[in-house]
């Protein structure tokens, strides 16, 4: 009889910071058929330190880790503005990758990555668009439809950082934050964005001069599904997530994912993680498992496309262009290639 043969993917790990790091050692550790060879980050001495822990060894290029003969598949986690050209990189090479959101948060890029993609005709590129594999938002899908609430009609996020992690800058937490909504709200709803409006108003008491937090992001899709999105960077409250869909039959709600909401002596709530790795630690478990099974066996990739990311890259650049003019602004997409149809 015979008996499937199952490899060890080899993965080289592109920034060693929290997110990084993190990825690095699930996939040494916690994810079934991986390991981590090699690491590259522009802090040496940080990069060198988790290559010990885990085993791997540091390199002092990016480029040399995608060229490595020890690395099958590359995990590209560093700073945003480098996304691109890494994955960029990764497509030369013929190698598979997993890269973080966003794509890019410059448009022109993120469409140069899906341009040298289509070229290569086929699929190599998997976005790190975790939500997608949580289970929160997989029940929140499930009950979508005849079956469940009905067709949807309004969905209310909620994202909330204890304090900004890189600082707090408004087009950041658009680029960098509120595209985890851009993208899962177009996966529960299955439709594309029409136009978003972002509204400004008073500010919380930690933001700086000339910036605004919180942020209202307001959208429609093409099928007229309204999309709310509350962000706020600085809310020192803790790392919140909620996602609330009233249907034409009734509502879902997310309320933080598998966070349990306690009753007692008069009170009644739950604790908040400080960020979102633990809030999401399952998610990304799942989504790195999901990828590994996908390279090892050759099944469909599960996550967010190249496509995807190119989709997000641009609503959340015309969220930026209506954070600076005030005005509503339409979205208007490319047509989608042939390689990422549905």
């Amino acid at each position: 009889m015979q008996q499937n043969v199952h490899m060890t993917i080899r993965v080289g790990v592109i920034g060693a910071g929290n997110i990084g790091t993190s990825h690095a050692r699930n996939l040494a550790s916690l994810v079934s058929g991986s390991t981590v060879t090699t690491l590259y980050d522009f802090d040496g001495v940080r990069a060198a330190e988790v290559a010990a822990e885990l085993g791997a060894v540091a390199v002092p290029t990016y480029a040399e880790l995608i060229a490595s003969d020890d690395v099958d598949a590359v995990l590209i986690a560093s700073p945003d503005p480098f996304h691109a050209e890494q994955a960029l990189a990764c497509l030369a090479a013929g190698k598979p990758a997993l890269c973080e959101k966003p794509l890019s948060p410059d448009e022109a890029d993120a469409k140069a990555v899906v341009d040298a993609e289509v070229a290569l005709g086929r699929r190599l590129i998997m976005m790190g668009f975790m939500r997608r594999f949580d289970p929160g938002y997989l029940e929140l899908k499930g009950l979508i439809g005849p079956a469940g609430i009905g067709d949807p009609l309004i969905v209310r996020n909620c994202h909330r950082n204890e304090v900004a992690p890189y600082g707090l800058d408004s087009a950041l937490s658009i680029t960098n934050a509120a595209i985890h909504e851009i993208d899962i709200n177009r996966w529960l709803v299955g439709e594309e964005y029409a136009w978003v409006e972002v509204l400004t108003g008073r500010s919380g008491p930690l933001t700086p001069s000339g910036q605004h937090d919180p942020l209202f992001i307001l959208m429609q899709t093409t099928g007229g599904v309204i999309v709310e999105v509350e962000m706020f960077v600085q809310s020192q409250l803790g790392y919140e997530v909620t996602c609330h869909v009233t249907g034409g039959l009734g509502v879902a709600e997310m309320g933080d994912g598998s966070y349990v909401t306690t009753a007692k002596a008069l009170h009644r709530g739950h604790d908040l993680p400080p960020q979102w790795l633990s809030r999401f630690q399952d998610a990304y478990r799942n989504q790195l498992q999901g990828w590994i099974t996908h390279l090892d066996t050759g099944s469909p990739m599960a996550g967010a496309s190249t496509w995807d990311g190119y989709v997000g890259s641009i609503v959340a650049n015309r969220a930026v262009e209506s954070l600076r003019s005030g005005a509503r602004v339409a979205i208007e997409l490319p047509e989608r290639p042939a390689l990422y149809a549905p």
